[in-house]
This record gives C-alpha cells, sequence and structure tokens, in this order.
C-alpha cells in the first residue's frame, strides 16, 4: 500500500519528458506543493465537521475540488491557469475563515504560504512582483473586514484551536516543502552534471569527460593504459538494417564494455562507433588482458537484431603511458596501432610497434579533443 501511495505520487509529480530541462525542477516543486495541500486539507476535512464548523467545511471540501484541477491544469502545463484555481480557493477559504471565527491575525501566516507558493512557480518575474502586491493589497483589505453578524466579539476556544491548528500546519508544510525542494535540486543537479558528462545514446562518458579523465591522469602522473576499440563493419549495419539498428549495436557494445572492466576503469564514446576505455594503474599486459576479456564477451554475447547474431567484432589499439612524452601522443599511438589491427583484417588486438606510422585524420580529430581538454582544465 505504502509503495503504492509513493509510486502514484512521483507519477503525479515527475515532469513531462517534453519539458525542457530548465523548467523540470519548478514543475515538480509546485506538483509535490498542490498534492501536499490536497493531503493535509483531506485530513482536515472531517476535523471541521466534528468542531462544529459546517461553512468551513464545504469550503475545504471546494479546495479539495480546485487543488485536484489545479494539480490537472498544471500537468498538462497550463502553469499559470493551474495557480490562480489553487490560490483561489485556497483564499476564499482563508477568508471566510478568517471572518468566521473573527481572527484577522492568523491572516499573515497563511497569506504568507501562497506567497512562497508564487515566488516558487514558474512565471515571470513581473507576474510575480505584480502578484505580490495584489497580495498585499488583499491581505490588507481583508484584516479590515468586520466579523460577520451573530459572530462573537471575542474568539472561542474552538476558533483559537484552529487557528493554532492552522499555524502548525502552514509552518509543518514550509518544513516539507523546503526539504523536498532541497531534494528535488539536488536530483536535478546531479541529472544535469550526468548528462554533461555522458553521451546521450550510450549512457557512458562522452568525448569531453573521457579526455578530461585521461589528462587528469597525465597531470597527477598516474601509470594508466589506453584502449582504442571500433565497431568493425559498423557502417554495413546501418546500411544493411538501418540506424535503429545500429544504435541497438551502440548501446550493446557500450553495455558489454562497462560489465567487462573494473570499476575503477572508465570508458567513453570519442566518435560514431569508437570507443575509449582508460585503465589506471594498468601496463601493456594488463591493458591486453582486459582487451581479451572483451573481445572473449563479446564472442558470447554478441549482438543481436531481432534473435538473429549480428556479425559485429571490434578491433583495438593499447598504448600505455609510458609511451609518449605528451597525452596526445599516447592517444595517436593508440590510433595507429587500432588502424594497424584493422588493415590487418580486423578483430585484432594491437600493442607494439607503429610509434613512426603516419598520422590519421582520425588521430588529429582525437588529439585536438585531448588539447580542448587541456584548457579547459586551464581555466
Amino acid at each position: 500500500m505504502r509503495s503504492q501511495f509513493f509510486s502514484l505520487w512521483r507519477k503525479c509529480t515527475k515532469a513531462p519528458d517534453s519539458l525542457p530541462a530548465e523548467r523540470r525542477r519548478s514543475f515538480e516543486i509546485m506538483a509535490e506543493i498542490y498534492l501536499l495541500a490536497l493531503c493535509v486539507q483531506l485530513m482536515l476535512a472531517p476535523m471541521l465537521f466534528l468542531v462544529g464548523r459546517p461553512i468551513l467545511g464545504w469550503l475545504n471540501l471546494v479546495c479539495l475540488a480546485g487543488y485536484v484541477v489545479a494539480l490537472f491544469l498544471h500537468r498538462r502545463l497550463f502553469v499559470a491557469t493551474a495557480l490562480a484555481v489553487k490560490l483561489s480557493t485556497f483564499l476564499m477559504f482563508v477568508i471566510v475563515g478568517v471572518v468566521v471565527t473573527a481572527n484577522q491575525a492568523s491572516l499573515v501566516y497563511f497569506l504568507l504560504f501562497a506567497e512562497v507558493e508564487m515566488m516558487l512557480a514558474d512565471l515571470r518575474r513581473r507576474t510575480k512582483v505584480i502578484a505580490t502586491g495584489c497580495l498585499v493589497a488583499f491581505s490588507l483589505g481583508v484584516l479590515h473586514l468586520p466579523p460577520l453578524p451573530g459572530t462573537p466579539l471575542r474568539t472561542s476556544g474552538v476558533d483559537t484551536f484552529l487557528a493554532e491548528l492552522g499555524l502548525g500546519l502552514v509552518f509543518i508544510m514550509l518544513c516539507i516543502v523546503i526539504l523536498r525542494m532541497l531534494a528535488i535540486t539536488d536530483h536535478h543537479e546531479h541529472r544535469y552534471r550526468r548528462d554533461a558528462m555522458h553521451d546521450s545514446l550510450t549512457r557512458v562518458l562522452n568525448r569531453r569527460a573521457i579526455f578530461e579523465r585521461a589528462s587528469n591522469y597525465w597531470k597527477t602522473n598516474r601509470e594508466f593504459a589506453v584502449a582504442l576499440v571500433d565497431a568493425d563493419r559498423f557502417k554495413e549495419i546501418n546500411d544493411n538494417h538501418g540506424h535503429s539498428a545500429g544504435d541497438a549495436v551502440l548501446r550493446h557494445l557500450a553495455g558489454l564494455l562497462r560489465g567487462t572492466l573494473r570499476s575503477d576503469d572508465s570508458v567513453g564514446r570519442v566518435g560514431g562507433e569508437e570507443f575509449l576505455i582508460l585503465l589506471p594503474d594498468a601496463g601493456k599486459s594488463q591493458g591486453i588482458e582486459a582487451a581479451m576479456r572483451i573481445r572473449d564477451r563479446l564472442a558470447r554475447h554478441p549482438c543481436r537484431l531481432d534473435g538473429t547474431a549480428l556479425p559485429v567484432t571490434l578491433s583495438m589499439g593499447i598504448a600505455t603511458s609510458e609511451e609518449g612524452l605528451h597525452l596526445r601522443d599516447l592517444i595517436e599511438l593508440a590510433d595507429r596501432r587500432l588502424y594497424a589491427a584493422k588493415s590487418a583484417g580486423r578483430d585484432q588486438v594491437v600493442a607494439e610497434g607503429h610509434a613512426d606510422a603516419a598520422t590519421s585524420r582520425n588521430s588529429q580529430r582525437l588529439a585536438q579533443g585531448v588539447e580542448r581538454a587541456l584548457e579547459a582544465d586551464r581555466v
């Protein structure tokens, strides 16, 4: 039951995929406020009838209906309309409550929460300023409303209890909203950092992130090996089976690489079908062993399309940090060895020689990526 409740809560508050990333945080915060207000006033509803305040009880039910409508509109991205519906029903309930109980002082903290809602909503700054001015004018007007005919001039014990209960609920809701806002903010900041560092298709590190990690190893004089991995005959898969099949192959290869490597190793996508693997604290023999594990695992778990195994193999070029004077030299050497593996018939691992081979256009592209990573570190 509890898991179903939280599952429904997450479903109602999760931002639609179509919403731009910069608006998702505000969307989820406001959705949680609507749901929280709905739950609080749902618990409050029977109490108002029990203490002999049926007018407030019925208005509370109207508020509940308004909150449901507001959440429905919010889910469909009518953000301003949703907030207007929510605040209208809420303020109607507060006004009547203040007049019935002749306790205008309680108005202040209710309107404070309404102000918090407006500030957190995804509205223009000018709209927020104007709405705040209206809220101030509104509150001053309500504070001077006379009590209803027949309302005692002195506040009863029941009304005092309701006012104190309302004050407590406002503070509890503010506490929950702030805590959830911090949690949602942390979640989205983590997501932004993850998206900035990872390839959107394969979810491994993107080109800039893997080169920056390599530059950190280089600057700290840490021993490491690099392996450039290229999927053989990948163009044929795209031509014969379509780009969706090619995307599936890349995702499969990325998952296979992640599952084969050690926890400290890193893998990043540096080209269309090309991956760069970093093996910290590893020499040439460990690099070759990792390459053999990858090839063995691919042989046991080939890429499949509709149950048919696709003829995907891997060519690899391996170099170690002791083989270059600069990081770009190391990457270029690994690329020359990768090119040698493909020239020798593909599906091979080359970890020796070719130090004096000609530099390819791909090698220059990779070297430029290393230089940009180093420049970013210096900035």
